[in-house]
Order: structure tokens, then sequence, then C-alpha cells
């Protein structure tokens, strides 16, 4: 407490430093007409870009509305039938054979509260979904694709959120196969959701003509399910006391496939705000790291608040402060004291 430069916070709650990983520059770089995808802009990840944490698997959130299916890995199929030209079914052997991509990605659980543990990053190993869908030759009828999972969960995805180039299926975790409560045998994972919508143990796709309500849609929550950017504080507690000249706020940022432009900090209940720098910022799929020197600080009480800002421009808002029905992207607010 009586170093010079005290750094206030750590990483994210529950989150880990088991090792690093490094990973490419922006996907927004990678993205390419529909009429062109291909698994090349995913190859462009890398050991070239920032360093970021790693959440091992021991340690990952795990939310489901059940308990975990039991999945006998030869008896899986994969499933992409519904309105389509060529309907496909995949073994596990068949996916493990396709164009392999090893992207990094933070998921977040659509639940986890302002401040909380619902969150991990993980290097998740599989194959980009794009291809398949071109395989299959949807029909101009097909407005949404449900995906149905072995536990009977189910969601639905507007097909044009189903084209982005960054959706992946995903059969290992950090270099290991998927663990059974991550998914096992297979996963889908559409960058920029909450995890409500990104199924595991997931075993059809089916292309359908009318809007599709799941499971968890169905008592209330969000359809869309698109994360905003927020950013947080780590580990700083509401109430805390603390001295010194030169004082490092530190925390994370995660947002929607447009990535994290910016994250500002206010000591004065959001009258003013000053800018904070990003320390690593590899990608739009995986969160954003950020500090701030607040230098010379005056004994006193300060209402801190932290905000993101997206690639769009997009300000993180103030609201909602509750993860019904659209997750807590509201502005952490934190009172301390300088003495």
């Amino acid at each position: 407490m009586e170093r010079r430069t005290f750094i206030i916070g750590g990483v994210a709650g529950g989150v880990g430093l088991a090792q690093y990983i490094f990973v490419s520059r922006y996907m927004n770089s990678m993205r390419a007409s529909r009429g062109g995808i291909s698994v090349r802009a995913f190859q462009k990840f890398g050991p070239q870009a920032a360093l970021v944490a790693i959440t091992p698997n021991g340690d990952f959130y795990i939310t489901s509305k059940g308990s975990t299916p039991h999945v006998i890995r030869n008896d899986w199929r994969l499933q992409i039938d519904g309105l389509v030209t060529r309907p496909l079914t995949l073994t596990y052997r068949d996916i493990l054979a396709l164009p392999q991509i090893e992207p990094v990605m933070t998921l977040e659980c659509i639940s986890n509260p302002i401040g909380g543990n619902f969150l991990g990053n993980a290097r998740w190993t599989g194959t980009p979904l794009a291809p398949l869908l071109e395989r299959v030759r949807p029909l101009a009828e097909a407005t949404t694709a449900v995906i149905h999972a072995a536990d009977g969960y189910t969601t639905g995805i507007p097909m044009e959120r189903m084209w982005e180039e960054e959706n992946f299926l995903a059969y290992k975790m950090n270099g290991e196969i998927l663990p059974p409560a991550h998914g096992y045998p297979l996963r889908i994972f559409l960058p920029g959701k909450f995890g409500m919508k990104q199924p595991k143990w997931v075993t059809r796709i089916e292309l359908v003509r009318e809007k599709y309500l799941g499971y968890w849609e169905k008592k209330g929550w969000s359809d869309d399910s698109e994360r905003a950017a927020h950013a947080r504080f780590t580990d700083l507690k509401d109430g805390a006391k603390f001295s010194g000249e030169n004082l490092e706020l530190i925390g994370y940022a995660l947002g929607p496939l447009e990535g994290i432009r910016a994250v500002e900090v206010s000591f004065d209940e959001g009258a003013s705000w000053q800018q904070a720098e990003l320390s690593s910022n590899p990608s739009p799929l995986a969160w954003t790291f950020w500090r701030y020197l607040w230098m010379n600080p005056q004994p006193g009480k300060y209402g801190l608040l932290v905000r993101a800002i997206d690639n769009e421009g997009r300000v993180q808002p103030p609201d909602p402060q509750h993860i019904f029905p659209d997750g807590a992207t509201g502005r952490q607010r934190l009172t301390v004291t300088v003495i």
C-alpha cells in the first residue's frame, strides 16, 4: 500500500492466468464478400498480436438448462437440413477432417451481473460454419436457423447472422477435446452474442421459414442477445480505501463484432471522462484489457465509473443494470476513498 504506484485490481474474477496466447489483428479486416467465403480469413490467426489471458478449462464458467447429456461419439451426427437444396449429415470424423481454425474468443453469459464472473476466454479449435452453409445451399425462403442440442435445448438465429464469417463450430478447448460440460463433441459459436445463443452439444441446424423462439427466449430472455460494448473494473471493490502518489486502475472490456475502440473512466459520477490506455486489444472476439494511471489523486471520496466505446462509435449506456432480459451492459459504479 505504500508503493508510489499502487495497482488497483487484477484479472477478472474467476478468470485465471494459467497460460497466455497470442491472437491476430482485428477480424474486421478479415471480412470478405458473401460470394467468396473461405477459411483463408481465419488463417490469419497467429502469434503476431497482443497478449491475452486464457481461462483454464477447469475455471471456465458453466451454465446449462439442465444436466450434461451423455453423448456417444460414434453415434453422434450433425445434421444441416430443413429448407436446403442438399441436406448434410456429418460424423465426428467428418468434422475433424474439415479445414481447421483456432480462434481465441471470450464467452459471456447473458446472466452475468455487472462485475460478475460468468465469462471466460479460451482458444477454440474447430471449423468455419459458412462453408457448410454453402454446401447445403439454403433456399431463398429460409429466414431462420434453429439450432438443436442433445439436451433438448434450442435457439433461433436469423440467417443473415448465420453467414457471418466469424461463426464457427468447435471441438477442442485450449488444446483439449471439449469437456462434456462445455459441449462435447461439438458446439457452435456466433461471436458477439451472449452464450445463450451459442449452444453446446449441437446435433442439428434446421433452416426454417418462420421466426423461432427457443428455450430461454420463451421465458422472456432476449431473442437478439447481441452483446453491447461494456467495460469493467477488475477486483476493485466498492468502498475500497487506498493511498499512493500514482494509482493504476485496470479492467477489461467486451463488445460486439465491431470490437472496442476506447475505454473511458470518470472520477466525478460521469460529469467528465478520461481516456484509458488499451493495453491489450487483439481482436473483437476476445476481451480488451485497459488501464488508467491516476496521477496524484487528492484525498477524498470518489464515484468511479467506466464505459466502453465500440468501433462504430456507440457509447456504453448507463442502463440497464439488471441481467433480465438483455444482459447487464450498464456502467459499473464504485465509490472509493483516497486517504
